[in-house]
């Protein structure tokens, strides 16, 4: 595949240098490494290689990256796309395949492969982490992104998620997220239970999930889990919270050095056996909104992946 991309300038771009737009607007990489780039002769606008970083841009130009030396891991490329027409794509992403470029992931992203495929630059309108497959909505222009924003809170949004344990009993899960003081793990974030905010937590969020037992075994639960807010890590910090980790989970499961390890690429195949899936089992089953231009209600389903099927028996 080309590791290129490329893109109409928006309006917010109008005025802008071509080294300020680049770092605000793409922080995978820094202004030093950008800048680098720039010197690299690794960007175009409306076909000419540009190699000033104070250049003007104006609304309408096409800016395009061509990253050299470029080293992705591998990812799992088998996205479907369920529904399409003129204003946005309703695709079913697998787990290992980031949505956006971040990271060491640019070529090998959701994001560039639809352009590959001869989509235009979409923008994502619900986001999933790089292990979290299932469904998620890619508006194909600005303002069908801006009106399905408008929607988000009123979105239906159910996952399947396979947890350690033998979870029982259907349960309404309220709470608050606020950092977990106790990681050392930047992003990691803390579930506490019931109505009144933690003492000392800073900032938290209120949040609401419903859980429900779909089938169980004797060592892990299936369960769908509809959010009625959405924050990141919800699902797998209300459910680490609750003593029920997410199989496959490096930062939320059974130990988050899995996470450390991980990222240091030192996991032993006794952590690989430990964590039983390569990814976290969370899958986005059901996706149900409004379509921002003839308000039919658009409801999509995904089945379970079968690596998480596998481990119910």
């Amino acid at each position: 595949m080309k590791r290129r991309a490329a893109a109409k300038l928006p309006p917010a771009a109008n005025g802008m240098t071509l080294l300020a737009y680049l770092s605000g607007r793409f922080d995978y990489h820094s202004s030093a490494e950008w800048q680098q780039r720039i010197n690299n002769g690794e960007l175009t606008l409306n076909g000419t290689v540009c190699c000033d970083p104070d250049i003007g841009l104006q609304c309408g130009m096409l800016l395009e990256y061509n990253p050299q030396n470029l080293i992705e891991p591998a990812v799992n490329s088998n996205y479907n796309i369920v529904y399409e027409d003129d204003f946005l794509l309703v695709i079913d992403k697998p787990g290992n395949l980031p949505v956006h470029p971040a990271g060491p992931y640019f070529a090998h992203t959701l994001w560039a492969l639809l352009q590959e495929s001869g989509h235009a630059a979409v923008h994502f309108v619900n986001r999933l982490d790089r292990e979290t497959s299932g469904l998620l909505i890619a508006a194909k222009d600005s303002r069908t992104a801006g009106e399905l924003a408008k929607t988000l809170p009123d979105m239906r949004k159910q996952y399947y998620v396979l947890v350690h344990g033998v979870f029982e009993n259907p349960i309404c899960a309220r709470g608050f997220l606020s950092t977990d003081t106790t990681s050392t793990i930047r992003k990691k974030q803390l579930f506490t239970a019931g109505t009144t905010p933690p003492d000392g937590a800073g900032k938290f969020f209120e949040v609401e999930t419903a859980f429900k037992p779909l089938q169980s075994n004797d060592f892990y639960t299936l369960l769908s889990a509809e959010l009625h807010t959405g924050r990141m890590h919800q699902i797998r910090a209300t459910l680490h919270g609750m003593g029920f980790p997410v199989v496959g989970d490096k930062l939320y499961g059974l130990d988050e050095q899995f996470y450390r390890r991980f990222a240091l690429g030192i996991l032993d195949e006794n952590d690989r056996r430990q964590l039983r899936l390569e990814r976290q089992a969370l899958h986005c089953s059901e996706l149900s909104f409004v379509h921002p231009i003839d308000n039919k209600v658009m409801t999509f389903h995904s089945k379970l992946p079968p690596e998480i099927a596998a481990l119910l028996g």
